[in-house]
């Protein structure tokens, strides 16, 4: 296991951490998370791929970002300047695999990236028609609980009201090392929610590598809907249902989630 870093196109500083063998893979955690999201499937994975597990900016090895107004488009680059590296030092395209808000990233990091062999998404969370992602009171509510520093009921309210995340699955979390990284990485949920509601699929289309999108059959609606949008938006694409599972199958069914992983990759 060992610890890399590249710059961004904006200058920012983009840390991951990097373990196992074999073909390169490279993982995009979503929102309120960092690179120790994977914990629960990372040994598996690393006995059939390198993992390079990058920390999206704003958190753990990435907070050194750039100043200026946040884009979702520097996001993309900060992952295709991860590729790249990851591609140079296999001297081969790569895989990559995003989750949810990480999803986005990696579809917009894929567009025009020969760096990239086969690109799999699990519900790629971007809002469509009457489904916000983050809607204005739950935007404004979050905004409120952040400002006044009460990020663990920030994180409580997302999960549970915008997530539809069962409050017991929230009670388990509490008690997993990965809660306080979620609550270091609360401050940038305002954004990633407003960037993720106008967001939209238009290029999705374009991508010329494999792609596969992954989508919970009880996940929430609104996941759901953007996870059968962006099929519809890539006809090339292949979309495959994890049975009895949600937004967060790498915990719930891990064996499932790597078996679905290795059947694409």
């Amino acid at each position: 296991m060992s610890l890399h870093e590249c710059i961004s196109a904006d200058g920012s500083r983009i840390g991951w951490e990097q373990n196992g063998s074999g073909p390169m893979l490279v993982l995009v955690h979503g929102a309120t998370a960092d690179r120790k999201r994977w914990a629960s499937v990372e040994r598996q994975l690393a006995a059939h791929y390198t993992l390079l597990m990058m920390d999206r900016r704003g958190r753990g090895l990435s907070r050194e970002e750039a100043p200026g107004e946040y884009r979702i488009a520097a996001e993309a680059d900060d992952v295709r300047a991860a590729v790249a590296a990851a591609a140079k030092a296999q001297g081969a395209p790569v895989l990559l695999f995003g989750h949810s808000y990480g999803g986005l990233c990696a579809i917009d990091a894929a567009l025009d990236n020969p760096d990239v062999a086969k690109l799999m998404v699990y519900e790629p969370a971007f809002a469509t028609p009457g489904a916000d992602v983050i809607g204005p009171t739950a935007l404004a509510e979050l905004a409120v609980l952040i400002g006044e520093g009460a990020h663990e009921r920030a994180l409580e309210y997302f999960f549970v009201r915008v997530i539809g995340v069962p409050e017991a699955m929230v009670a388990m979390m509490k008690s997993l090392p990965s809660w306080q990284q979620r609550l270091d990485a609360v401050p940038t949920l305002i954004r990633e929610g407003a960037a993720a509601n106008v967001w939209q699929p238009t290029r999705i289309a374009a991508l010329t590598m494999p792609l596969r999108i992954l989508v919970g059959e009880i996940s929430p609606p609104w996941l759901r809907a953007a996870s059968i949008a962006a099929h519809a938006a890539a006809p090339a694409s292949s979309l495959v249902e994890l049975p009895g599972q949600a937004h967060g199958a790498m915990d719930t069914a891990p064996q499932m989630f790597i078996d679905e992983v290795r059947r694409f990759l």
